[in-house]
């Protein structure tokens, strides 16, 4: 017993303490030479910050470097693919990249798998893929009758060569599925901790209950025992996301809530930017009232999430996140809500586009700057969105009908100058539409906030005013008009603030 509890303390302190991390890249075939390394930011809004970049030399490999405290989630990214995995103080990783065969998502990226040489069984990454596995198998239909056949599962699917997961990444359907039978749950909820019962890992354990809790949410979830069993009188845990979505999962529906039954209360303290009044609205919950820790981060989350929707204005949910950045006690709240912010103003009317390495179809680098004057509608698309096409088929046919009275600016997402070429020449010919092909791709989505394409914007001089612009399918058609009115009647186009 002694000997366990020197190996936790040790643990414990170990994990407590930042340190440096490597890890190897080994990756061919994937048609880029520029491997990237991001960490969270938190796991809450999943801003990513560049840690470093590195180049695959001619045998494919790369070593990149960074620093981390405790147990810190990281995302890997080769050209359009990505993957995540954990690092801590003192890792030393091998990883080998490999093609999922998935098509790309409506932002323009892939996930990748991780293949780990030489991997310690307790690693983390080696832990969480692990446990991943084994819940997965639970939860597919054909296994979770048979608390005993989801535990043999992964030997099944191991000795047939069938798994090859992203260890970072969790199974679909967790947090989404029908109510799977309690006692089913609950006989292999204690299976599985009897499993790991011998991994003194401080992190993986409250990872591998909150792992747990998702397999007892459904339709027949009950919320109060769910609360009592995996949250109450514990820590809060931000740097898990199986406590995040767990709580998410909880309080899903907090703002809902206070919106219908203390509408005008909620309107006061929105008004007022008052975190105190606004906080106290959600401590009228019975799992929040004494803690006060949890009520302001489910608080802040809550008007995150719900910042575009009729409950809240986006206004005052920004000013409410900056007085929380400004006031709070928690540290782990000031940063969270500073993330916030910059994600919900990075692209705000009033703002500004982010630098850009940009190059024409002869690959000679432009500034975008020089062509931002007066009315400008700048469309990010890619060759690759089968639904771009039709939008941008459209913009070139307002741009034409405008005759240059709003500048159109095309920028293209794709992966190489010749697959950039290729999807403009699919396109009609206007003298009236400039076409640029961003370089470095995948940093001008994250840059502007490019969830899915394509994306349009118009902007006065630099600044933007309509963030984002309706597409020509919906209405972009009347803007153009507008703008084109104006020119007519000699004068300026200013921002649209409605």
């Amino acid at each position: 017993m002694r000997t366990l509890l020197i190996g936790l303390l040790f643990i414990l302190s170990w994990c407590a303490q930042a340190g440096n991390y490597t890890i190897h890249v080994t990756a061919r075939g994937f048609g880029d030479d520029i491997v990237s390394l991001y960490r969270y930011a938190d796991l809450f809004t999943h801003r990513t910050i560049l840690v470093q970049r590195g180049i695959l030399d001619a045998t494919g490999k790369a070593v990149l470097e960074g620093e981390a405290n405790g147990t810190l989630k990281v995302q890997l990214r080769i050209g359009e693919r990505v993957a995540d995995l954990y690092v801590r103080p003192g890792s030393h990783l091998h990883v080998t990249p490999f093609d999922l065969g998935m098509a790309r998502s409506l932002s323009g990226t892939t996930r990748m798998g991780l293949d780990f040489s030489g991997i310690d069984a307790l690693d983390v990454n080696a832990l969480t893929a692990d446990v991943n596995e084994r819940i997965d198998a639970f939860v597919a239909e054909d296994l979770a009758t048979d608390e005993a056949a989801g535990m043999q599962a992964l030997d099944i699917q191991r000795k047939e060569g069938t798994v090859k997961p992203d260890s970072a990444a969790r199974p679909a359907t967790l947090f989404v599925t029908p109510q799977l039978s309690k006692t089913r749950v609950d006989t292999f909820a204690m299976k599985l901790r009897k499993f790991y019962a011998e991994v003194n890992d401080p992190w993986f354990a409250h990872y591998l209950e909150h792992s747990i809790a998702g397999l007892y949410v459904g339709p027949r979830t009950n919320d109060r025992e769910l609360f009592e069993t995996f949250v109450k009188g514990k820590p809060v845990r931000y740097d898990d996301p199986e406590y995040v979505r767990l709580i998410r999962t909880l309080f899903g529906e907090g703002l809902e809530q206070i919106h219908r039954y203390k509408g005008d209360s909620l309107r006061m303290a929105m008004n007022a930017g008052d975190p105190v009044a606004l906080r106290a609205l959600f401590e009228g919950n019975d799992f929040l009232r004494t803690d006060d820790r949890l009520a302001e981060l489910v608080m802040i989350d809550q008007l995150y999430l719900n910042n575009s929707s009729r409950l809240v204005n986006g206004a005052e949910v920004v000013n409410l996140l900056r007085r929380v950045i400004e006031t709070s006690t928690h540290e782990e709240h000031r940063t969270i809500a500073d993330n916030m912010v910059w994600d919900l103003t990075a692209m705000r009317v009033g703002a500004r586009l982010p630098a850009m390495r940009l190059e024409d179809e002869r690959g000679q680098t432009v500034e975008l700057n020089e062509l931002l004057k007066g009315p400008v509608c700048v469309a990010f698309t890619a060759g690759w969105c089968t639904y771009c096409a039709a939008e941008t088929g459209s913009l070139i046919a307002l741009a034409e009908e405008g005759k240059g009275t709003m500048k159109v600016v095309v920028i293209g997402l794709d992966r190489t100058l010749e697959e950039f070429k290729a999807a403009k020449k699919a396109m009609p010919a206007s003298a009236h539409v400039t076409w640029l092909h961003a370089v470095a791709e995948q940093q001008v989505r994250e840059d502007a906030r490019l969830r899915s394409l394509p994306q349009y914007f118009i902007l006065n001089d630099e600044v933007l005013a309509r963030a984002p612009a309706p597409l020509p399918s919906k209405g972009l058609g009347e803007l153009f008009f507008k703008a084109k009115t104006e020119a007519e009647k000699g004068g300026r186009l200013k921002v649209w603030d409605d």
